[in-house]
């Protein structure tokens, strides 16, 4: 069984605006010695502040053993203190106390990194376990405080105010440090994500996105994150599959226990026509990352895809339990629910939808079921005036559902032109199987060298 090594409660550094921020360098370090399993650090912060028994927390995140510790900092000087227990029985394998001036909190890191690893080493690791070396840092305290507050608003969610706020210090970490890779990795991790979900224009967004990505891997070609950005922009933009599957490749050599390369991994499987293929990678991801709300709702959307909707149903409630305002959850249920028949549940889902363009397309969809055309036509004339220059690809969803092939090919065509992202899942979307018979649709799949 493989063995998986999370950061518990931590007392972080806090910074000037109130916020806290994780040095969740550890993590990544962790995360690429090959045989060991490593939580991320949005599972693994859950229990950040927080007094739980340790057998709950490796309950909870499926884990052997918890490393935990805490930072306190005193001007330049600080005080780390690290331990690695046993979840099972809370037996002390290993802790060690440094105090080192700010300027070394990578070596010390690194320090940590070696200590735990050659601890859990004779016991259970397969193979050759060991740290591979790390990757670029900045020398300047600040740049790294930049980047960390970067990331902490980039695991809150998908709205425009906490992505802004990734931009922003993203923005300064890069000012500070123009040579530091992982800063320009994760600018273009935020642009990705902003651009996927209508925040900037496309064209825009996915070129700073690639832009930076390949800034990162030039001044660092062996950090995995410069990558895995680059990745998602070929997914979502570029459409060049095969360049994705290499930057996955050389990602995966890097830092195998990166939730996120598993996460990108079941959306390209998706993309591809692998229903199957593309839920064992979401699993793995939720393997890493169980306590994150974007990935059991990416793992519940693609079983929906696969036609396995009791499972598709449990991942998604677990998604608002973790995250009861998640957006995407229900319009996600509410297909599922159309799928079964159940028209009226799947209206009571679509209604408590928080995105607007999603809550829209589905009431579109429910009331086409439901019969109430009229309805349908408003909710459907509603988006196209609201989100015609970024919905381009869910107007066709809802045209396709209700057998309007022509309407739908004409918005398919606006949104491969506009290189709209949802275009990337024309395979996959139960929504368009009306149009799986139609030569345009085939064209279509052959323009975007896709398999047919």
């Amino acid at each position: 069984m493989p063995i998986l090594v999370s950061n518990g409660p931590t007392q972080n550094l806090t910074f000037a605006d109130g916020t806290e921020a994780h040095d969740f360098e550890l993590i990544h370090d962790l995360a690429k010695v090959p045989g060991l399993k490593v939580v991320s650090r949005s599972s693994a912060f859950q229990f950040k502040g927080k007094n739980e028994d340790l057998r709950d927390v490796g309950r909870k995140l499926g884990v052997a053993n918890v490393l935990e510790g805490s930072v306190r900092r005193e001007g330049n000087h600080v005080r780390i203190t690290a331990e690695l227990i046993k979840a099972d029985d809370g037996f002390q394998l290993w802790s060690q106390t440094y105090d080192r001036e700010i300027n070394d909190i990578f070596s010390v890191q690194d320090e940590i990194a070696r200590a735990a690893t050659d601890t859990l080493q004779p016991k259970l690791l397969v193979g050759n376990g060991r740290l591979v070396a790390p990757a670029s840092r900045s020398a300047n305290p600040e740049t790294y405080q930049a980047y960390l507050q970067a990331n902490y608003f980039l695991g809150q969610g998908q709205t425009k105010e906490v992505l802004s706020k990734a931009l922003e210090y993203a923005n300064l970490a890069i000012k500070l440090d123009k040579n530091y890779a992982p800063a320009w990795a994760l600018r273009a991790s935020v642009q990705n994500y902003m651009a996927t979900y209508n925040l900037t224009d496309f064209t825009e967004g996915f070129r700073a996105a690639r832009d930076d990505a390949e800034r990162a891997i030039a001044l660092d070609p062996n950090s995995p994150s410069g990558y895995l950005a680059l990745a998602r922009t070929q997914v979502n933009y570029d459409w060049n599959w095969d360049t994705a599957n290499t930057c996955l490749t050389k990602a995966a050599a890097l830092e195998p226990g990166n939730a996120d390369l598993f996460r990108i991994h079941a959306y390209l499987s998706a993309v591809l026509g692998n229903p199957d293929e593309a839920v064992k990678f979401a699993e793995q991801a939720v393997a890493l990352d169980p306590l994150r709300t974007n990935t059991r709702l990416g793992l519940g959307h693609l079983l929906y895809d696969a036609g396995r909707y009791d499972k598709a149903q449990a991942e998604l409630q677990k998604a608002l339990e973790l995250n009861p305002q998640a957006a995407f959850v229900h319009f996600t249920m509410a297909r599922i629910l159309i799928e079964e028949a159940k028209p009226q549940q799947a209206l009571a889902e679509v209604e408590q939808e928080t995105n607007e363009w999603e809550k829209l397309t589905g009431q579109a969809v429910v009331y086409h079921a439901l019969g109430r055309e009229h309805e349908s036509n408003t909710a459907l004339a509603e988006l196209i005036t609201k989100h015609g220059t970024d919905s381009a690809y869910q107007i066709a969803e809802t045209y396709a559902f209700r057998g309007e092939l022509d309407k739908s090919f004409e918005w398919l065509e606006r949104a491969y032109k506009q290189r709209d992202p949802g275009v990337s899942s024309v395979k996959a979307d139960p929504l368009l199987k009306n149009l799986r018979h139609d030569p345009r649709y085939f064209e279509l799949l052959k323009k975007m060298r896709l398999p047919a």
